[in-house]
């Protein structure tokens, strides 16, 4: 299914990208102050979080910028009713950055030095929230509920797998390249710029559907989860596994992956079928809705 290219000419020869500033969402006409007022019962407020680290690993390395910023949205719609409060700060790591992660940046040591997060007041705009959304939550998340109490007690949404991007003709999920094919660019990979792209981003609306991206990840979101195990597998099945969305677990030795819970009986014939050649041999676990992405 072809996407629709924002910003590309009628030719179809030229595309022209605009520099975001800020986060350009446009509210519908129905939200005004008192609309929101008196419609609280389908009013819900969220976050969406990024941070840049020191490095990738989540057990070594820490956090060294923040960006939040808060939304209301209306939950029958997935629509952007208002943009809250914003939140961006650097934090000193105690060591001298590596030249990749300046590089990919553009943060320095000089940037960071003396620079402390304010923990405190994170928690207390994640606990004014109902659900924390990043675009690779499964990054994000960990490096987040290592400082904070009230993170581990949120429901955390992820626009990188939440949001069917492929069904919608787009080859990559990845921030940088839908926000070109929605016609805007951000400068530098900052937190609180890839805060707006991503809030921005997610007030677009599918072409085939007519709903904001925002509406399909706030739904997949309540969706639960569940882990699929495929243990024992047959190691000449692990290109069909791989293939299906399976990573290896090399220090439990085992294929698995988290798909949603509706979607277990199906997957449970297409291992019976293709892998095990047999009844299923693997392990189920369920996923609670705020252990999502931990």
């Amino acid at each position: 299914m072809a996407f629709r290219w924002i910003g590309k000419s009628n030719d179809g020869n030229t595309v022209t990208l605009n520099k975001l500033v800020e986060c350009p969402v446009k509210y519908p006409e129905y939200a005004t102050d008192t609309w929101l007022s008196t419609n609280q019962d389908i009013v819900r407020k969220g976050m969406v979080l990024d941070v840049e680290t020191t490095g990738l690993n989540q057990t070594d390395d820490v956090v060294i910028e923040i960006g939040m910023r808060q939304f209301d949205f209306n939950k029958n719609t997935g629509e952007i009713l208002r943009l809250g409060k914003s939140y961006s700060a650097f934090q000193d790591p105690g060591r001298p950055l590596s030249p990749e992660i300046i590089a990919l940046t553009g943060i320095t040591d000089a940037d960071l030095e003396g620079q402390k997060i304010d923990w405190a007041h994170v928690d207390q705009l994640i606990s004014e929230t109902c659900l924390v959304i990043a675009h690779n939550a499964k990054f994000d998340r960990p490096f987040i509920d290592r400082k904070s109490k009230t993170s581990t007690e949120r429901i955390w949404g992820c626009s990188f797998k939440q949001v069917d991007w492929n069904s919608k003709g787009f080859t990559s999920p990845k921030l940088e390249l839908l926000n070109i094919y929605h016609g805007f660019f951000t400068d530098s990979h900052r937190a609180l710029n890839d805060v707006d792209a991503l809030l921005y981003l997610l007030s677009h609306s599918a072409h085939d559907t007519d709903k904001t991206y925002l509406f399909e990840l706030t739904g997949n979101a309540r969706r639960m989860m569940t882990h699929v195990i495929a243990s024992s597998a047959p190691f000449e099945s692990k290109e069909h596994l791989k293939t299906r969305g399976y990573s290896w677990d090399n220090t439990n030795r085992f294929w698995s992956k988290i798909i949603f819970k509706d979607d277990v009986k199906n997957e449970i014939t297409w291992l019976e079928d293709t892998v095990y050649c047999g009844p299923f041999n693997g392990i189920q676990r369920d996923i609670a809705l705020m252990d999502n992405f931990k």
